[in-house]
């Protein structure tokens, strides 16, 4: 009866325990990033009883139950939206990686940034945000703006993100100009001083603002004059391209050819560049018609009757000097600095970090994790080809916790209940020794 005293007692202790860990469940609930627990139990040793050789039965007495240790459940919890501007959530597997004051490495879903006065991504304790670095700035100047996705290439790049107060990114000078429209070539008539009716040009024009070498705008305008009279075979356009300042000072001309077909696909063109500032813009006006090439002839400038065909449209690079105006952060996990040209160049690329065995990761708070020889140390995805995957962050949302009310307060009355019935095998084993005494009397 003794033994059974001990067992009561274990029940009770070893239910506390599990009523421990869901009530801390419960009370995380709303906590970001956290992960459930789940309490697990261990049958103690068993006393061996042998009364009898070879009892072809089990005599083993059990000796009580205790709690063995828990367990992290790491399913994702639900996003939910949030105003910060750095606030980040992981959709799938992984973890943030951040690094405190000491250099010591933890990992999170808690994906709540912000920036420090000194400009370092940080979480709400203070700790460093990892990621990898595009190397495209020095001494405050964007060095590389053709930076698209950044691709990691292994955790051994992984640093802290310093995001700078400021920053300018140089002009950059138009190296093409590519036009596409319709030059209407509709005849157009007039009389002259005898009352003669005659054919007088067609006259389009279209401009477009180019950035010379020194950062400055400048303005590009062609002048197309339909050739008068046409030819029976084909339709010809006069061009004539002029590079204005600000001012209106003419910078340089140049004068060409272009020809079309009746159908009033593009055949040829003597207009293909003009110096700007000493460099040269080249003027893509269209591809000559091959019958075997697809669309060529009419990806450019076309020239056929037709007034009611879609307005010009001038594509081109280049772009003047900008300064720093804001930060975001795309669904990759670049984070982009947007600058006042309107242009926006990727800096920092936030690292997901994960892990051969998540459940092995040792819990250093109720939202970071510390690696362990169980779960291996941290690593990125990558392809069977040995390119790092996608990351697929949610930006402006968080994490919640991955707690479910209903399942936790249904484990939480299992435990009392539990509990309840090893207090009474106690009670029950009182009152046996109680009657096993009184029997003397």
């Amino acid at each position: 009866m003794n033994r059974s005293f001990y067992n009561g007692i274990s029940g009770v202790k070893t239910h506390q325990f599990g009523m421990d860990v869901w009530s801390n469940n419960i009370a995380n609930i709303n906590s970001i990033g956290y992960k459930y627990k789940n309490p697990e139990f261990s049958t103690i040793f068993a006393q061996q009883l042998d009364y009898q050789v070879n009892n072809p039965t089990s005599d083993d007495v059990g000796l009580g139950g205790v709690g063995m240790a828990t367990t992290s459940v790491m399913n994702m919890g639900v996003l939910q939206s949030s105003d910060g501007k750095y606030d980040m959530a992981i959709s799938g597997k992984g973890m943030f990686g951040v690094q405190d004051s000491s250099g010591k490495y933890f990992y999170t879903r808690d994906g709540a940034f912000n920036r420090d006065r000194n400009g370092n991504l940080v979480d709400h304790l203070g700790n460093f945000v990892l990621g990898q670095s595009a190397n495209n700035i020095s001494n405050g100047i964007i060095t590389d703006n053709s930076v698209g996705d950044i691709k990691l290439t292994g955790t051994d790049t992984k640093t802290k993100i310093v995001l700078p107060q400021k920053l300018t990114l140089p002009a950059q000078r138009t190296t093409y100009v590519k036009m596409k429209g319709n030059l209407d070539s509709t005849p157009k008539y007039s009389f002259n001083e005898k009352g003669e009716k005659i054919e007088v040009p067609n006259i389009e024009i279209y401009r477009s603002e180019v950035i010379n070498s020194k950062g400055d705008k400048d303005i590009l305008e062609i002048k197309f004059t339909k050739h008068v009279p046409q030819g029976k075979k084909n339709i010809i356009w006069n061009a004539k391209a002029t590079i204005k300042d600000k001012n209106g000072k003419i910078l340089s001309t140049k004068d060409g050819t272009l020809t079309f077909d009746t159908r009033g696909a593009f055949l040829s063109n003597t207009l293909n560049s003009i110096d700007n500032d000493g460099k040269d813009i080249k003027l893509q006006l269209g591809t000559r018609y091959d019958a075997n090439i697809k669309n060529s002839g009419w990806d450019g400038l076309i020239s056929y009757s037709n007034s009611k065909v879609a307005g010009k449209e001038i594509q081109k690079d280049g772009y003047v000097s900008g300064n720093l105006e804001d930060y975001s952060i795309d669904s990759l996990g670049n984070i982009q600095a947007k600058f006042d040209n309107g242009r926006t160049v990727p800096i920092y690329k936030v690292m997901v970090f994960n892990f051969q065995n998540e459940e092995g990761l040792s819990q250093a708070s109720p939202i970071y994790y510390k690696k362990t020889a169980n779960s291996g140390d941290a690593i990125l995805l990558k392809d069977k080809y040995g390119n790092v995957l996608n990351q697929n962050i949610s930006t402006r949302h968080l994490e919640m916790s991955n707690v479910d009310m209903s399942t936790a307060m249904t484990e939480l009355i299992v435990m009392q209940k539990a509990f309840d019935a090893s207090s009474k095998s106690i009670t029950t084993s009182d009152q046996m020794i109680q009657n096993a005494i009184n029997m003397k009397k």
